[in-house]
């Protein structure tokens, strides 16, 4: 088959995907520039120490070869800057920097964030944090292009302290997503009571189900989680509902990266890399079944397919806006 019949195949298919899923049209336009979705454990160093947590938390924990659990402690930051505008000059980014505690890293985070924000083909940040950091370190950071996700731990915060930092971050500028509050059997009962100090913030606040919490739950968790999540996310988050098997377009979308560089397609950790190649490993061409048997991540399970969540490239401000869509019907 000849290159141009290659390219009309291609392009009759790619027309196919845009008239018939939204969420590819948005991520994948016909006529402009796809966007990749990246999401980088960036650290697992955290000022936090959650008893259900699996990771680390140790700054210098080692990770083989040398390498630690901060990236950035692994590799300068401007050597972090230079592979983020090779792979994405012509492609946009939607990228999302999770851990351990993200902006703990009081000093290179500030220049990546000054950095990867002024990049044209940044679409969207977004920054998993439990709010321990002061905004007046970003007093030079677009915000623009920026999404919270904030995490309250009641067994590792006052209330009033947390409750603090929020409006400091509103204030200063910040969009925060949404809030999530860290369920378990002793604070389950503060739920609704928090709800109410977070709205009067204009914030969206809702239970997070612990991880690998399924089948522990107690009647009432279960029902105050199946009130509060959307349905889909009730399903997946308290793991529920398995994802085995089920076509996906998160590996047609969508890298995973950790704290060394080391890069996979989607969730198939057998297509890898390392993010300071010349070239990433290709995306798949297609929706693709999901290898695993759990998935509580939204930014994995509202790319499955017949999910028409995701049709812009902000999916946790698609989500935030969901929730206070529901939340005003119900007032």
């Amino acid at each position: 088959m000849s290159a141009s019949a290659v390219f009309a195949l291609f392009s009759k298919i790619a027309s196919g995907w845009h008239t018939q899923d939204p969420v590819l049209k948005a991520w994948r336009p016909k006529l402009g520039t796809p966007t990749v979705l990246l999401r980088w454990t960036l650290t697992e160093w955290c000022n936090y120490r959650c008893p259900y947590c699996p990771q680390t938390h140790d700054r210098w924990a080692p990770k083989g070869n040398g390498m630690t659990a901060h990236a950035f402690d692994n590799f300068p930051v401007e050597k972090w800057q230079e592979a983020f505008k090779r792979h994405f000059a012509r492609t946009r980014l939607s990228l999302v920097l999770t851990g351990g505690e993200t902006l703990i890293d009081r000093k290179s985070i500030v220049l990546f964030l000054n950095f990867v924000s002024t990049m044209p083909t940044t679409e969207c940040i977004r920054i998993d944090t439990n709010v321990c950091w002061k905004p007046s370190l970003y007093e030079e950071l677009d915000r623009s292009k920026l999404i919270l996700m904030c995490s309250y731990h009641p067994s590792q915060v006052e209330e009033d302290v947390f409750f603090s930092r929020i409006k400091d971050v509103l204030s200063s500028g910040f969009r925060i997503g949404i809030v999530n509050y860290v369920m378990s059997g002793e604070n389950i009962e503060a739920f609704r009571r928090l709800k109410q100090r977070a709205a009067q913030l204009g914030v969206v606040f809702q239970p997070n189900p612990l991880w690998n919490s399924a089948g522990r739950y107690s009647h009432e968790d279960l029902e105050l989680l199946r009130v509060e999540l959307l349905p889909l996310d009730f399903q997946y988050r308290t793991q529920m509902e398995s994802p085995m098997g089920k076509t996906c377009r998160f590996p047609m979308l969508a890298y995973e990266m950790d704290v060394v560089g080391n890069i996979t397609v989607g969730c198939h950790n057998q297509l890898h890399g390392s993010f300071f190649d010349k070239f990433l490993p290709p995306l798949k061409k297609s929706r693709t079944p999901c290898p695993h048997h759990v998935c509580a991540c939204l930014d994995k399970y509202s790319f499955l397919d017949g999910v028409h969540r995701n049709t812009s490239t902000d999916p946790l401000g698609t989500y935030s806006s969901l929730l206070r869509q529901r939340a005003a019907t119900r007032t």
